[in-house]
């Protein structure tokens, strides 16, 4: 008979597996990452320098050089909570159950046995998150605060864009409530795989800022559950036209590209994201249009981690048969929402101008 030291371990390291499952997208969690093979970063994207190693039963890996050049790594904990960029607050009071539930309790706690939502809860959940928020109207707090973002805003009202207020949780307590804007996260096929809240500051038109009473600032934007796998899904701010669509990133670099492009646009959270996106069928697209963000060189890969992303989805679409113009910002180190704010001062000082 096996040591029960070494079943304890066995189990404990599928429940860390299970943990990392339930934040990670399918695309990131491949065969060579399950297998300690080297393989892409899923916090900084290098593309072999990342390593899962299990080597102490708790989700441990290693990056040899991530986001500042440097070597870095950590337990399953850190893993989750750098990826989704989540507070260490938050991700502890998701894995008590007060949001995300896992299969797991924080080291230290007692062991729970806590039943994690099953695919049913999960589309349950969004579905209550979605429904509950309000349409977005002219002049609200969720325009207000995307037009300071994109000057000049003018677009077609979103249909994948809610605002709702909402409670703010920490450690367990309501710390405030705060408008939100509620995205609508949805797949190919149409279905709708999580939604996507940005936390608003309740008088200004720009991002809530949270700090609680120890100091800890906490994230504005953030996933709720994911109901399915988010590989291949945008939030869809407009509705194609002429055959043509524009992906980005964020949400204001969406806007401040149709702004400065006219191509009508979605996002898809993140450069990851971005560069699993795959077209619908059934809405005519038939050119895509890929707005990058011009990210500093890494210095291990010589590459800009959101260009290089940029430039797999635009080598993949164009194999699929589309028509693709992959577009990037002037300055590195900026997005077209920066971009965008420079292009709008120039034409606003230009109507200025007096003749001589």
């Amino acid at each position: 008979m096996k040591d029960l030291s070494v079943i304890v371990a066995a189990w404990e390291s599928r429940q860390w597996d299970a943990l990392i499952a339930e934040y990670l997208p399918a695309g990131v969690l491949t065969d060579a990452f399950w297998s300690g093979r080297p393989c892409p970063c899923p916090i900084c994207g290098g593309k072999d320098r990342f390593t899962y190693t299990r080597n102490r039963g708790r989700g441990d890996w290693v990056c040899r050089k991530c986001n500042d050049g440097s070597p870095s790594g950590g337990d399953g904990l850190e893993l989750v909570r750098r990826y989704t960029n989540m507070s260490y607050s938050e991700l502890k009071r998701r894995l008590n159950g007060a949001s995300s539930p896992t299969p797991l309790q924080l080291p230290g706690r007692p062991a729970s046995l806590r039943k994690p939502l099953d695919s049913e809860a999960k589309r349950l959940r969004i579905e209550s998150q979605w429904a509950s928020a309000s349409p977005l109207s002219a002049g609200d707090h969720a325009m207000r605060y995307l037009a300071a973002r994109i000057p000049g805003l003018r677009a077609p009202m979103p249909q994948a864009l809610r605002l709702s207020v909402q409670d703010y949780w920490y450690e367990k307590r309501v710390v405030g409530q705060y408008p939100t804007i509620v995205a609508q996260f949805t797949l190919p096929d149409g279905r709708m795989a999580t939604v996507h809240r940005t936390t608003l500051d309740p008088s200004k038109p720009e991002k809530a800022t949270i700090i609680t009473q120890d100091g800890e600032v906490l994230p504005a934007k953030r996933n709720d559950v994911t109901a399915l796998p988010l590989a291949g899904g945008a939030v869809r701010l407009m509705a194609p036209r002429n055959g043509e669509l524009a992906i980005a990133e964020g949400l204001e670099t969406a806007y401040a590209a149709y702004m400065q492009f006219g191509v009508p646009a979605w996002y898809c959270l993140n450069r990851v994201l971005l560069s699993q996106f795959v077209v619908p069928d059934g809405l005519g697209i038939e050119s895509v249009h890929i707005f990058a963000d011009f990210d500093a060189i890494d210095p291990t890969t010589g590459k800009s981690p959101g260009m290089a992303d940029a430039l797999s989805l635009q080598k993949r679409l164009r194999q699929a048969g589309f028509k693709v113009v992959l577009h990037r910002p002037k300055v590195r180190g900026t997005d077209f929402c920066d971009e965008w704010r420079t292009v709008y001062q120039l034409r606003q000082m230009s109507r200025h101008v007096v003749p001589a």
